[in-house]
């Protein structure tokens, strides 16, 4: 015996699909507001963790030297040439310019990646451990001027 196959018409009621599935898909709001810092923060761990050590490991290096300070020699060499002779020696207090080239760096740094977080987060992140990066080079050039942690 054949089977019989329904035939549906294009306007039958079978066919017809509710109003609310024929309206069309409202795409989610989209801020266009760029996210603060605290905001970035807030919400990627990651980043807190790599923006607080950043600035723990510069803070830290302030204190260090704010503590080495009386201590160190009235004029120190804070660059040396191709065969390791100093070239620029320059009074004690210009060390400081080592945590404060790693300060502005730093913000530099979170600045750049908290504009690039949004549409590249890899970027934002890769900024960032930069920015860390270069505080812990900051220590190392600073012991190495200094004569390390004695």
């Amino acid at each position: 015996m054949p089977t019989i196959l329904p035939v549906f018409r294009m306007n039958s009621p079978a066919n017809i699909l509710p109003p609310e599935t024929l309206e069309p898909k409202r795409p989610a709001e989209i801020s266009t507001q760029a996210d603060g810092i605290l905001t970035l923060l807030a919400r990627d761990r990651t980043l807190l963790i790599l923006v607080a050590l950043a600035l723990v490991v510069n803070l830290a290096l302030f204190a260090y030297l704010a503590i080495r300070f009386d201590a160190l020699p009235d004029l120190l060499p804070l660059h040396f040439d191709v065969l390791g002779q100093p070239d620029r020696i320059e009074a004690k207090t210009s060390i400081f310019g080592l945590p404060i080239i790693g300060l502005i760096v730093f913000f530099l740094n979170s600045a750049f990646g908290a504009l690039a977080h949004r549409p590249q987060r890899a970027a934002a992140l890769l900024l960032t451990a930069s920015g860390l990066l270069v505080q812990i080079l900051m220590w190392i050039a600073t012991l190495s001027i200094i004569g390390g942690f004695v």
